[in-house]
């Protein structure tokens, strides 16, 4: 016998192993056991069913100064090479039947992850088979492969309607006429399965919620859902309040990328007055995207032309002018979730359309597993430097020496972190004092809030601030959501279950922990607002940004929801702000409840009309739960606006860290607060401010304080409607004679 041979069965042994201990036999979850006849059967149990677990433990390791290319090749068909070595154990070896179920389970969880989950169900109704012929292993097994089989025939029900034959209403809640699936097997195949799972354990409410989706893509719903698995909607429908519905027109701009999770920029990447998109995947086989605004609703794919196509990989990217020239450059960090480090990359902007990877030069090549960065300048001498978020390394704070270079400074700052996993980062000044300070999301022991010292170094000041969880951290932002001049703190969690999400959605206690909503008190102290806001619920949020959705002058959210399981299948949300007291949750009645996997958001005027768009990088966390991106158009609202870009001289020139206040005209001015950003730390908003004045046509005051020079320049009498320019130290704003651009039809 040859030697390779020996070798690769000994291989697919230990890989069966492995997934029999780490994957398939998790412990089960609470649910007491039901009789049907002499076996009495247990519920489901927590397993991989989209393949990701059991491929991350089976990565051959790349080393730590691998390309991107070298990395990709280790991910290429990943799961297909695994699934050629079980054919190969299972023709030329008689394993136990048990040996054999843990093989046909993983390689339904392999063929799911690869995308195909009509092979997928060929060996879960082989696994089925086989534990119906031996009562012991069905007492254990046999209702974790039905649930198994009707995840699976949802996806096979997407893939063959919302992926492949894509429709501006595919896959938003509740599900509209012209998106019910015209090729019904997959929908039919799930329905079938979870009333199997629901007649044994009818209390299972995320199998209920399932099959109730799975009847509205049929167009069944309610009318034959069984009455005791029914689940009423009509609270998530009749939103408090309306601020009319927003369509999806990726298809027809040009941006609905098929994809994995990932990032998302909206910026003018070439000086056209124009807001363009960049997106990254994080599939280390996959190009970044670079999406250019051709100004008539449409978007041309300049990936090829920019130089983009050999950055793989990323799950997050955020734009900032590194070097002061003028042109926004781009940085992605790389490696999140992922057990080995992955290079990081700093992308110049050419300013003629191209981008070069300057990374090694930069001084930033270090690899590390990171979700995010962000820019801002901590010393205020002009130039931006970078905090970069880490998984499984300290935390980076990369000093820009105002030459092109970095010099990593976290150590000797005092933000390197506790050796938590870093999964959020924005800088904010919460004291007004021009120095940014930096908060921290964590995942195991909840976040940070360093207190910058003036001196590059920071004073972790989380407990005398009253920062208090939450734990599970995920995306997180600084913004004003009261307009009184003191920045607030949303930190997301992403600590749930569907069930605990379902309750929300329907008004039900959950038991699952909460995001965070942090009230600044003038800078001495924060409280936790989060339950009188209304925010109180769980989301399980991953992508996220703010905006003034209706243009009332009160900042909105928009959070991408889900997890990497395939039955995660949940609304994105969006949140109206209620006169900065507390926030409504209006997804129902504004169209945006998209139920796949929602990533990196980012929101601006992509129309120049004044009303704000919402750009979504969607997509799971495998190839087999892929989806195309979103761009909800808004619809549009009778209320005034202005835009304002900045442009920073002794203040770096991105003017991130500027602070804008307007005062609007009339008996009942409005104070709105707005600190320059790219808003979260999941998702990347363009730095141009567009704010909203309500019903004021005027502005009475305008007044930018500037954090390096500490000066304040004011403008009076500012018309609304418009956008404008305004450069640090100029005694004038410049109009910008930017024209509302067509809508799509």
């Amino acid at each position: 016998m040859k030697r390779s041979a020996v070798s690769g069965w000994l291989a697919v042994a230990a890989l069966a192993l492995c997934v029999a201990g780490s994957v398939v036999w998790l412990a089960s979850r609470d649910r007491s056991a039901h009789g049907s006849g002499a076996i009495v059967y247990q519920p489901r149990k927590v397993m991989d069913v989209n393949g990701s677990d059991v491929v991350m433990k089976n990565l051959t390791p790349w080393p730590a100064d691998a390309s991107l290319e070298e990395i990709a090749r280790h991910w290429d068909r990943v799961g297909y090479q695994k699934l050629e070595a079980i054919d190969q154990y299972l023709a030329q070896h008689q394993p136990t039947d048990r040996k054999r179920l843990d093989l046909l389970i993983t390689a339904a969880a392999y063929y799911n992850y690869e995308g195909d989950p009509e092979k997928a169900y060929e060996r879960l109704e082989q696994a089925r088979q086989l534990v119906e012929e031996h009562p012991t292993l069905a007492r254990e097994w046999l209702y974790t492969i039905i649930y198994f089989q009707g995840v699976t025939g949802l996806r096979i029900g997407e893939n063959d309607n919302c992926v492949l034959c894509r429709g501006e209403s595919a896959c938003i809640l509740p599900i509209a006429l012209s998106a019910i699936h015209t090729k019904p097997r997959g929908s039919q195949l799930a329905i079938q399965h979870f009333r199997e799972y629901l007649d044994h354990f009818p209390d299972d409410l995320e199998v209920r919620w399932l099959l109730n989706l799975a009847h509205m893509t049929l167009g069944t719903y309610p009318d034959q859902v069984d009455p005791h698995f029914r689940i009423d909607l009509s609270r998530y429908q009749q939103s408090e309040l309306n601020i009319g519905k927003f369509l999806d027109v990726a298809d027809q701009a040009g941006v609905n990328r098929l994809n994995q999770a990932g990032g998302a920029i909206m910026e003018d990447f070439d000086n056209d007055g124009l807001l363009d998109i960049v997106t990254t995947s994080m599939s280390p086989t996959a190009s970044m995207a670079y999406f250019h605004n051709k100004g008539d609703g449409t978007f041309e794919d300049w990936t090829e032309k920019a130089g983009l196509t050999k950055q793989l990989g990323g799950l997050y990217c955020v734009q900032g002018d590194y070097n002061n020239d003028g042109h926004m450059d781009i940085f992605i960090p790389r490696g999140a979730w992922l057990s080995l480090p992955i290079r990081p990359s700093l992308l110049k902007n050419n300013g003629d359309g191209t981008f070069t990877d300057v990374t090694r030069q930069a001084g930033l090549l270090d690899p590390v597993n990171s979700i995010t960065a962000c820019w801002g300048d901590y010393d205020n001498d002009g130039f931006l430097d970078l905090f970069v978020a880490c998984e499984r390394q300290p935390n980076r704070l990369y000093h820009n020496r105002g030459d092109g270079t970095f010099e990593e400074v976290a150590v000797r700052a005092g933000v390197q972190g506790n050796g938590d996993t870093c999964k959020g980062a924005t800088w904010i000044d919460y004291d007004n004092d021009g120095y940014p300070d930096l908060f921290c999301s964590g995942l195991k022991y909840g976040p940070r809030l360093y207190h910058n010292n003036h001196d590059g170094t920071f004073t972790d000041v989380t407990q005398s601030m009253g920062i208090d969880g939450p734990l599970f951290g995920f995306s997180c932002w600084a913004w004003d959501y009261d307009n009184d001049g003191w920045p607030d703190i949303f930190a997301s969690c992403y600590s749930h279950s569907l069930e605990d999400v379902v309750r929300g959605l329907l008004g039900q206690p959950y038991h699952g922990p909460t995001c965070k909503l942090y009230h600044n008190l003038h800078g001495q102290r924060f409280v936790d607002v989060t339950k009188d806001a209304g925010l109180d619920k769980v989301y399980a949020a991953m992508g996220s940004n703010f905006a003034d959705f209706d243009n009332d002058g009160y900042l909105d959210f928009y959070l991408g929801t889900g997890d990497p399981e395939l039955g995660t299948l949940i609304p994105n949300r969006m949140f109206k702000n209620v006169g900065g007291k507390r926030f409504a949750d209006i997804t129902g009645t504004s169209g945006t409840g998209h139920l796949q996997k929602g990533h990196a958001v980012a929101c601006g005027d992509l129309s120049r009309d004044g009303n704000i768009d919402i750009f979504i990088e969607m997509g799971g966390f495998t190839n087999g739960d892929r989806f195309h991106n979103l761009l909800f158009r808004n619809p549009g609202h009778k209320n005034h606006w202005l835009t304002v870009k900045l442009v920073g001289k002794k203040t770096n020139r991105a003017a991130i860290g500027a602070r804008i206040k307007v005062v609007t005209a009339g008996p009942k001015p409005l104070r709105v607060y707005r600190y320059v950003s790219s808003g979260s730390s999941f998702g990347a908003n363009p730095l141009q401010q567009t704010i909203g004045l309500a019903k004021s046509e005027r502005v009475a005051r305008l007044e930018i304080f500037w954090p390096t020079s500490g000066t304040t320049q004011v403008f009076e009498n500012v018309a609304a409607d418009q956008a404008i320019e305004v450069t640090e130290f100029a005694n004038a704003y410049r109009r910008l004679n930017w024209k509302p651009i067509p809508r799509l039809k």
